[in-house]
């Protein structure tokens, strides 16, 4: 919406706020001055309660005005002193008005101004029936003390209403920021296990063309295809990503153990120096549950990804995948991924932001059950899952 458009759409409310104020007003005026010190507090009560456009409006409640209903008609209750039938004809009017600007201070205000203005409000509504206490005739005060009390049983109502709403709304806005950082760590992580290893391959590529030399033409051939295929896959799963954020999209594709041989060809594809021995038990692939198939997958593709980033003089990879036994006694999978090269962060260019995988998938594997850890073994380096199975 423009300014202009705002502006006028601010100026239309203006306007039906102050004729709700005058249709209100318009007996008193009609009926004589006596009337204005009850008739003022409820069209001035209409006319804050149609003022809707700040109500919506973060921090844009308008305290002021509310609190300017709420004086005047704790004025008018604490000193009218004119006739019995101009108190209780306006109270039908005002009583409803004050209602609803409480319930919807109570749902839309901020919560600092809701503690101010909802008791305010609350009190204005308990203590009007006190004009009947001053109104010629005056009704008795143990008549006038009981309509308080009852009084406080709207007021309540006004104010539970309000607030489930509020309530309603804030677990509503709770679920959608849960289900949003849910979606922003699943997209982070497909992004780190998958894209990240192809365009890392692709890397590692250039750099050995680099070392090189010069190629011969089916040598550059040969590394071109392999950079177009690792360029197609990366795209892949970046397509992959991007479509399970439509809210229509199918559940996303899962790699699982019965992708390890094509994951350990694609890596050893550069040629003959990039040695990878895969052992897995048979009749595991396609056993294990979905989440836990998933993510042995991503420990062997981090593993690898960190090879190449940060390893130097490897000759001999190593991914076994084999049935053991859990912490607790129970049936488990342990994934491990061993090199007898020594960990060297010059092997890839330094990264903002790099260096955070294997933390990350800990905490996925963690979250299964299991445990992930790290460091040297078996004449280099090894990673290790123990996921249960």
């Amino acid at each position: 919406m423009s300014s202009a458009e705002g502006s006028l759409d601010e100026g239309r409310r203006l306007v039906g706020a102050a004729a709700v104020a005058a249709l209100v007003l318009l007996p008193a005026v009609l009926g004589g001055p006596g009337a204005l010190p009850v008739a003022v507090p409820a069209a001035l009560a209409g006319f804050v309660l149609c003022l809707r456009c700040p109500w919506r409006r973060v921090g844009g409640i308008p305290a002021a005005p509310v609190v300017g209903v709420c004086l005047v008609s704790l004025g008018a209750s604490f000193g009218f002193r004119g006739e019995q039938g101009f108190a209780l004809f306006w109270a039908v009017a005002e009583v409803p008005l004050l209602l609803l600007l409480l319930r919807r201070v109570t749902r839309w205000a901020p919560e600092r101004a809701v503690l101010v203005l909802a008791p305010l409000l609350a009190l204005a509504v308990v203590l009007l029936p006190l004009r009947f206490l001053f109104a010629e005739p005056a009704v008795k005060g143990a008549a006038v003390a009981f309509a308080c009390v009852v009084s406080l049983f709207p007021a309540g109502v006004a104010v539970a209403v309000g607030l489930y709403f509020r309530t309603v709304e804030s677990r509503g806005v709770r679920a959608m920021t849960v289900a949003l950082d849910r979606q922003r760590l699943q997209v982070a992580a497909d992004l780190h296990d998958f894209v990240a290893h192809e365009l890392t391959g692709i890397v590692v590529e250039a750099q050995s063309a680099q070392w090189t030399g010069d190629l011969g033409a089916d040598e550059t051939r040969e590394l071109l295809a392999r950079v177009e295929a690792a360029g197609v896959r990366a795209l892949e799963s970046m397509d992959r990503t991007v479509q399970s954020l439509r809210a229509d999209a199918p559940p996303t594709q899962a790699y699982g153990l019965a992708d390890l041989s094509r994951l350990v060809e694609q890596y050893a594809a550069p040629g003959p120096d990039a040695r990878v021995e895969l052992r897995m038990e048979p009749g595991l692939a396609g056993t294990l549950p979905r989440l836990v198939d998933d993510a042995a997958y991503r420990v062997v593709v981090e593993a690898l990804t960190n090879v190449r980033r940060h390893a130097g003089g490897v000759s001999r990879v190593a991914v076994t995948v084999v049935r053991a036994v859990g912490p607790g006694g129970g049936p488990a999978v342990e994934v491990v991924v061993a090199n007898n090269g020594v960990p060297v962060r010059a092997m890839a260019p330094a990264r903002p932001g790099g260096g955070t995988g294997l933390a990350g998938l800990a905490l996925r594997v963690e979250a299964l059950g299991g445990e992930l850890d790290w460091g040297p073994g078996q004449g280099g380096w090894r990673v290790r899952a123990l996921l249960p199975g």
